[in-house]
């Protein structure tokens, strides 16, 4: 919190908001003469000396208000929450399944005069997810990254590994200073990357203009519908294709009968799916995935691929499915070191530890053929 503060508040700076401020600890470490907060937990408690407002700041009409500096620590939300889902686009720009965070950060910019800085910290998703990038855009468009500062371990008081930056808003882009790791070791300065990941993976250039997977492979990746569809014809008992989960994927090799595995709450060694009873979309869902492919696990510190070369395995959300007509050259490239380094550049910061990055079709597709 300190190295946030320091790095957000500036000479001539009075007032300053944390539009989540729970018992407004961020506030108060500016030592600003003018503090407002607002957070919409009802124990939530700021303090003496903070113009406190309870209601939720992102749906709050702020009109022509702006402040010098805003900081905190905005909440953050589990994707698979069933609060993240809005169906469409949020107010500030986000997908439908943009961080709470994301929000937050969006709404700072709005509400910082220009020359005034936001200080917040984020979760390390943010960096890369795609529901977050028209927001990654905005900011980078309204303000400019000065300070930086990530770790591989928890801090704070998130169950999700954090970052935090600090945007000038209304300057130009430059150079952004970083730190790293609980002590706040300094690390080289770099131009902003394109891509926000770049801050954490070095923001070595990465160019492709020729042909990738996507023009060899089509990828997919199933989701609520065919989770919760699944709940109730899985069991060790039941007679029906093997369910494969992305604990069970390693490179080259599914671990099926030989790890035991968690699917909705519930731990089998070996679980298959009764296709009798299955909705019939989802048995016509469960046809369409019962054939040839490859099969991805979704979070991983490298790629990790298995061939299903007879259509015998049923994916288990979230493992990404791969249908293709060249599956040994698939499977080479995503071995490749090159494969790996390019998923890393473009999606560091999105797993749930620090060396591990969350992949989805779109980016599979986008890997180099080389």
């Amino acid at each position: 919190m300190a190295a946030v503060v320091r790095e957000a508040v500036f000479a001539g700076a009075r007032s300053a908001l944390d539009p989540a401020c729970g018992d407004g600890r961020f506030l108060r470490a500016t030592g600003l003469p003018e503090l407002t907060g607002v957070d919409i937990d009802p124990a939530a408690t700021p303090g003496p000396g903070v113009d406190f407002v309870r209601g939720d700041a992102l749906t709050r009409e702020w009109g022509s208000a702006q402040f010098d500096v805003v900081v905190g620590n905005p909440p953050f939300l589990n994707q698979l929450s069933a609060r993240t889902t809005r169906g469409g686009s949020s107010r500030f720009g986000g997908g439908p399944y943009a961080d709470a965070a994301a929000e937050f950060l969006a709404l700072a910019v709005q509400l910082v005069r220009p020359g005034g800085r936001v200080g917040l910290v984020l979760p390390q998703s943010l960096l890369s997810t795609r529901d977050g990038a028209a927001i990654r855009a905005a900011v980078d468009e309204a303000a400019a990254l000065r300070w930086m500062w990530w770790s591989p371990t928890h801090l704070f008081d998130a169950q999700v590994r954090v970052w935090a930056g600090v945007w000038e808003v209304g300057g130009a882009a430059g150079a952004v200073r970083r730190s790293f790791g609980p002590q706040f070791a300094q690390l080289p300065a770099m131009t902003m990357p394109a891509a926000w990941s770049g801050l954490i993976s070095g923001g070595t250039p990465i160019a492709n203009d020729g042909p990738t997977l996507g023009d060899i492979a089509a990828f997919t990746v199933d989701f609520r519908d065919q989770y919760y569809g699944l709940v109730g014809a899985v069991g060790d008992d039941e007679v029906g294709p093997p369910l494969v989960t992305s604990g069970l994927i390693e490179p080259g090799r599914c671990l099926w009968g030989e790890r035991p595995v968690r699917f909705a709450k519930q731990q089998f060694a070996a679980p298959r799916v009764a296709l009798d009873r299955l909705t019939p979309a989802l048995q016509r869902w469960a046809e369409s995935r019962l054939v040839p492919k490859i099969l991805i696990a979704n979070q991983t510190k490298l790629i990790e691929a298995v061939h299903d070369p007879t259509g015998e395995w049923l994916p288990s959300v979230p493992v990404i499915t791969c249908l293709t007509e060249q599956p040994e050259r698939v499977l080479a490239v995503l071995a490749s070191g090159a494969a790996n380094h390019w998923v890393h550049h473009h999606a560091a910061g999105s797993g749930l530890s620090a060396t591990s990055v969350r992949l989805n079709p779109r980016l599979l597709a986008s890997i180099p053929l080389r």
